[in-house]
């Protein structure tokens, strides 16, 4: 009996350290998995932090970008009116001169980088996705002729555009005709004072960008052999304006067309007001949110997140910054002292 009484012992012993194991297992499991947890959501304050910072800043700059808007289009709307009240009075052929020249200078401030309008005077920050461009203006395809010419244009693509004019054919009627014609290759015709525009989707882009092959019956183009030609760039708005200006015979007719141009300028100062009230609003909310956090909270992310890219922890940092899609730039300005 004292055998069994022994064997009985060593097995409660057993039993014992095992449920001792058992137990310290599951408190370090459990802390273990209090500490993980308390990781992730310290990496998700992180994340949450810098992902409000990103688009805060992002929100600022096209706030930015918008106020400058807004200014060039009121300083181009300005002086137009002030060309509009200076064609109240006759004016000389110098003072015509100077009337382009002051719209051409004008368009050449639109022409420099990070300027908020184009020369087509639209927002640079809403590309149309259109090419667009011009035939040259001493080819002309418009005017009226006494004989009859079959034109052929040969495009990038290998295909071919025929134009049939007919004698005697009227300028609208030709433009009626070629538009029909071009609209069965995506590309949009429209006529512009004496200049003929060309525009088409970013992906035909090349049927306008490269060379075209046109040939005639030396009528409106030489005959013989195929005359390469490229089409140009269009001007702006505020240059087509200036050439008229030198050829002004109806002052009233001009201002009509600056007036024209205003009401323009007039929606777009609309549309980015309106749009500077979306971004104001995206803004506040965002800070609203962000007040939310105490000093303490912000202070002790941003001490964290600065020991992180010192030391370049690839697991905790760069993991955010890769989920949270931040620049290190934009975090080490956010960062800053």
């Amino acid at each position: 009996m004292l055998i069994d009484s022994l064997k009985q012992l060593t097995s409660s012993t057993a039993s014992l350290n095992s449920a001792g194991k058992a137990v310290k297992t599951q408190a370090v499991e459990t802390e273990q998995t209090k500490s993980a947890s308390s990781r992730t959501g310290a990496l998700q304050q992180q994340l949450d932090t810098l992902s409000r910072w990103s688009v805060s800043a992002d929100v600022s700059r096209q706030l930015a970008k918008n106020q400058q808007a807004e200014q060039q289009i009121r300083q181009v709307y300005q002086q137009l009116e002030q060309l509009k009240k200076q064609l109240e009075l006759p004016q000389s052929i110098g003072q015509k001169q100077q009337i382009s020249q002051q719209l051409q200078q004008l368009e050449n401030q639109l022409k420099q980088k990070n300027t908020a309008l184009t020369p087509a005077l639209q927002l640079s920050s809403q590309p149309t996705g259109q090419s667009q461009w011009q035939l040259n203006s001493k080819i002309d395809l418009l005017s009226p002729r006494k004989q009859p010419e079959l034109v052929t244009i040969g495009l990038s693509d290998g295909k071919k555009i025929q134009l049939s004019f007919p004698a005697g054919q009227s300028a609208d009627a030709a433009l009626a005709m070629m538009q029909q014609e071009f609209a069965k290759h995506q590309i949009e015709l429209k006529q512009q004072g004496p200049v003929l525009l060309f525009s088409t989707s970013a992906g035909h882009s090349h049927l306008l960008s490269q060379p075209w092959q046109m040939q005639g019956e030396g009528i409106r183009i030489a005959a013989g052999n195929p005359v390469q030609l490229r089409l140009q760039k269009p001007e702006g708005q505020l240059s087509v304006l200036a050439q008229q200006a030198q050829q002004m015979e109806n002052q009233q007719a001009y201002q009509a067309e600056l007036a024209q141009v205003q009401q323009k300028l007039q929606q777009m100062l609309r549309q980015v007001q309106a749009e500077r009230q979306v971004l104001v609003a995206k803004l506040n909310a965002l800070r609203m949110a962000g007040s939310q956090q105490s000093e303490q909270q912000v202070s002790a992310v941003s001490q964290e997140l600065k020991v992180q890219m010192q030391q370049g922890a690839a697991s905790s940092l760069s993991a955010i910054m890769a989920q949270g899609n931040v620049t290190r730039s934009l975090v080490e300005f956010a960062l800053a002292d």
